[in-house]
């Protein structure tokens, strides 16, 4: 009986970590976003994000963009299973679990003003131009200005030294 209310007790801790965590990376992303320069003639349209392969994550930026605005816009969460089902948006982020479609993604996205933002450390080397980083239980980020500067974008000097620069 011990090992089941222990067994139970892990999972349900699992389960809360698992969620704080995607609220930070939501968090995170909305702060991306309103810290980055969007194109001005996009200013009327709503403001996508489109989650690939990350329901919690999808589900703490639904809550969060009840109440958040980027750059003055109302933003939508998309979520998809693929890179095949992309629409246009301004930001993409790739989940762990689909961390092996990143080249699809960075050659989907070659000319277009997209931010892609990567569940999965080392994606900056990729293509990527923001992968989360967890160390010891920590939320980080690793950011490449260059990968972001080849779809027309800027991140603020503030994100660049808050993160772990990649070239």
């Amino acid at each position: 009986m011990k090992k089941i209310i222990f067994l139970a007790a892990f999972i349900i801790t699992s389960l809360a970590a698992n969620a704080q965590m995607a609220t930070f990376q939501a968090i995170y992303i909305l702060n991306f976003a309103n810290n980055t320069s969007w194109p001005t003639d996009d200013k009327d349209k709503d403001f996508i994000i489109t989650v690939i392969g990350d329901n919690e994550l999808a589900d703490a930026l639904i809550k969060l963009s009840k109440t958040k605005r980027v750059a003055n816009r109302k933003v939508i969460i998309k979520e998809v299973a693929s890179f095949k089902e992309l629409a246009p948006s301004q930001i993409i982020y790739l989940g762990r679990s689909k961390a092996a479609q990143i080249q699809n993604v960075r050659e989907s996205q070659r000319g277009k003003q997209a931010l892609i933002i990567s569940g999965k450390e080392g994606h900056c080397l990729y293509g990527a131009g923001i992968a989360f980083v967890s160390k010891g239980g920590k939320l980080n980020f690793e950011i490449s200005p260059t990968n972001i500067a080849q779809h027309n974008l800027s991140v603020s000097k503030k994100i660049i030294t808050l993160g772990t620069e990649i070239q």
